[in-house]
């Protein structure tokens, strides 16, 4: 992989924004490969298609990507809040693909966002367009990443330097499993996760997690069961083999 890009695809083009979406999108399907799948190309997808802008041409699966001088660590502001809901509702949403580059277009680092954890609790809602705007009552949306599981974004690049596809790959599909899990209830098993990966060990105990009560509760501010919900994600996740119970209320995170 070629952790620079070809500056000369862009010489024609005279717009920043059109030379940042021509560059990055030629260097990416030169050098982007499928985390599905074990195939080494994918398949750009015809201009403005909603919503995706790669394709594997084997498994199918969907890759949209955003170009960053500095990847955003909090909020990514995406498309239309309502489709991009009815994609992740049935099951369509791409792996989000942030590549973030210097002003040189060398390549610092390259990370996907698991599909499955783009569930509904991190989408977050904007207000629609004034009247006087040309889209006026609009609905956009932006993507809560620091809600999202660490697991969930798989690093292809970082730091200047290339993480090996057999590992990336294992790490992106370990949790392919969550796909079981309809989409309105993914989000307790995701937000679960993020919370045992926050407490920092292995090791665990049910009390670590009811002290990140209010965290859940934030989420899903509707919920007055969020101890039952916890023990119930808890089962989900020893179920799907990402938890073991070792008893007397001590749980272990399997990496």
């Amino acid at each position: 992989m070629l952790l620079r890009c070809d500056t000369s695809a862009a010489d024609s083009y005279t717009s920043q924004a059109q030379k940042s979406r021509v560059l990055s999108e030629a260097w990416f399907q030169s050098n982007g490969y499928c985390l599905s799948c074990d195939n080494d190309r994918l398949r750009a997808t015809i201009a403005n298609t909603k919503a995706r802008d790669f394709v594997c041409p084997s498994c199918k699966h969907n890759y949209e990507l955003k170009t960053f001088g500095t990847r955003p660590k909090r909020t990514l502001v995406d498309g239309a809040y309502s489709a991009l809901m009815s994609r992740i509702l049935d099951g369509s949403v791409p792996t989000l693909m942030m590549l973030e580059r210097n002003d040189a277009w060398e390549i610092q680092s390259l990370t996907a966002i698991h599909h499955l954890f783009l569930t509904p609790i991190v989408i977050e809602k904007r207000k629609p367009l004034s009247p006087t705007a040309r889209r006026a009552g609009w609905v956009g949306c932006n993507i809560r990443l620091d809600l999202i599981s660490p697991d969930a974004q798989v690093e292809i690049v970082k730091s200047g330097r290339l993480n090996e596809p057999k590992l990336v790959r294992e790490a992106f599909r370990r949790f392919e499993q969550l796909r079981i899990i309809e989409p309105r209830n993914r989000g307790w098993a995701t937000l679960t996760l993020r919370a045992i990966r926050s407490i920092g060990r292995e090791a665990f105990k049910l009390d670590d997690l009811y002290g990140q009560e209010k965290q859940f509760a934030e989420v899903y501010p509707g919920n007055r069961n969020i101890r039952a919900k916890i023990r119930q994600q808890l089962q989900v996740l020893r179920d799907l083999g990402f938890v073991a119970f070792r008893g007397k209320g001590t749980y272990n995170l399997l990496t």
